[in-house]
């Protein structure tokens, strides 16, 4: 039997640490062996290996009276000092994936990988690491081949993509939430949705709000609770930094909810999301041919119930990337594509549900400002500054090239008006970090610091601040305990 080649052995040296931590920690044998006992197969051979954002994943051919290939799929180990809480999040991300992907084969007729094996515990049930065991879909993935597809390929291809999307609407919860399975049983009752994170941390970033321990049953509730997490942690990180920018945006995020979600497309329950419904996680097969076939989707993890609004947003696919120029190519083919995708939605609705009136297609076609909204309020970090300007322009009709542009007066109307105080405090308090800075230097007065941490190294080098200073006038101020 063949066992993979360490890491140490082999020629890959330019493995980012993370991989190869997971590399050396995993037992792949002991996985391996596990996988020869469930189909009593003779021998086995490693195939390729891939790795993504949080995963690493092997193939393995098992040779027995039929071949069998199957996937293994293990979280990358985690760095020694990672608390508990944030293992037990892996935990039950795991859980929560193996759960949807269960409910979505039992209760619908998409194509996703049947688990044949997981443990999500942290010693992998004996094995000595998390794990899943998932059977292996025939296929490419549509991103190897979609920009090459002709015309009537790709109607072929997004017609199977509605489909698929009409099925997850029909799969719906009474509230928004990460879905988990309780013991026994196989009917819809079986099946729960928990709060998708009760982790209260600046350096994880989820699709929940942060620090919520609750499910929601009203999109403006949930996102209202997102927006506001977003306000709160620019208010307490990044001591001292030039944040009042962000904090005057984050509250336009926060305005603009009531606009954005129509609550009368959630009164049958909150459909499953996926959280990456992207061509790279769709495999077909037949590509050159005129009739491609989706034979799977893949990665469900993160995957949640959500507002219908969330949910009638275009496949990212055919979506043109933040990043993008304004000439980029397929700019036009998606604006083509999409066109496409509205046609074709209205006809599969409309067969569906002849007197529905097309809900979900008219969401599909009202949906840019949902993803712009979505965009910003769940990666401000990332988008803030590729889709600051689009979603002015969406919203407002604002142009990049308007002499007297609505976001500055926007700006300047805010930070002068209702949040004055703030940006006072904000402006105070970098020059309160600022004599930090010249007398305990850099090195200890990191711009990660939040106000409460910033408060304790003051307090830790009382004797070391002049009376009278800024640092000890901010210490007796009301700012210095919120």
């Amino acid at each position: 039997m063949e066992t993979p080649i360490s890491p140490a052995s082999s020629a890959h040296d330019h493995y980012p640490p993370h991989l190869e931590r997971t590399l050396q920690a995993v037992n792949w044998s002991a996985l391996a062996a596990l996988a020869v006992d469930i189909y009593q197969a003779s021998t086995f051979t490693w195939g390729a290996q891939l790795h993504g954002a949080s995963n690493l994943v092997r193939f393995l051919k098992l040779c027995s009276n039929e071949d069998v290939k199957v996937v293994i799929r293990v979280p990358y180990t985690l760095e020694e000092g990672i608390n508990e809480k944030e293992k037990e999040l892996s935990r039950l991300a795991m859980e929560s994936e193996v759960a949807t992907m269960e409910y979505v084969s039992s209760h619908s007729h998409i194509p996703v990988p049947h688990v044949i094996a997981y443990s999500s515990s942290s010693d992998g049930g004996g094995i000595g690491f998390p794990y899943m065991n998932m059977s292996k879909a025939d296929g490419t993935p549509l991103c190897s081949v979609w920009n090459e597809m002709q015309a009537e390929q790709c109607e072929v291809m997004l017609r199977q993509v509605v489909e698929i999307i009409l099925q997850l609407s029909s799969l719906r919860f009474e509230s928004i939430g990460a879905i988990f399975k309780r013991k026994g049983g196989t009917d819809h009752s079986s099946w729960m949705t928990l709060p998708l994170t009760k982790i209260n941390s600046d350096e994880i970033w989820t699709i929940w709000p942060e620090g919520a321990d609750k499910t929601f049953t009203s999109a403006f509730d949930y996102w209202i609770t997102y927006a506001t997490r977003n306000i709160k942690r620019i208010d307490r990180n990044n001591f001292g930094s030039m944040k009042d920018y962000d904090y005057v945006y984050a509250w336009l995020h926060r305005s603009l909810v009531p606009s954005l979600y129509n609550t009368s497309l959630n009164t049958k329950g909150f459909p499953i999301n996926h959280s990456d419904f992207h061509s790279q996680n769709i495999l077909i097969i037949d590509a050159n041919t005129p009739s491609p076939r989706i034979t799977a989707i893949l990665d469900w993890e993160g995957s949640f119930t959500g507002p219908t609004s969330s949910f009638t947003q275009y496949p990212l696919f055919i979506v043109d990337h933040p990043f993008w120029e304004g000439d980029h190519p397929m700019r036009p083919r998606n604006k083509q594509d999409q066109t496409m995708f509205n046609r074709l939605m209205h006809e599969a609705e409309g067969k569906l549900d002849p007197d529905g009136g097309l809900p979900l297609s008219q969401a599909f076609e009202a949906s840019h400002g949902v993803y712009l909204f979505e965009q910003l309020v769940s990666f401000p970090y990332w988008m803030g500054g590729q889709l600051f300007h689009p979603l002015f322009e969406h919203f407002f009709g604002e142009k990049e090239t308007n002499r007297e542009a609505f976001s500055w007066a926007y700006y300047s109307t805010m930070i002068n008006g209702p949040l004055k105080d703030k940006a006072d405090q904000f402006k105070n308090e970098t020059i309160v970090r600022q004599e930090a800075v010249e007398i305990l230097g850099e090195d200890s007065v990191v711009f990660k610091l939040t106000r409460s941490q910033f408060k304790s190294l003051a307090l830790q080098n009382l004797d070391k601040f002049p009376p009278g200073g800024e640092v000890r006038k901010w210490l007796d101020s009301k700012y210095a305990n919120e």
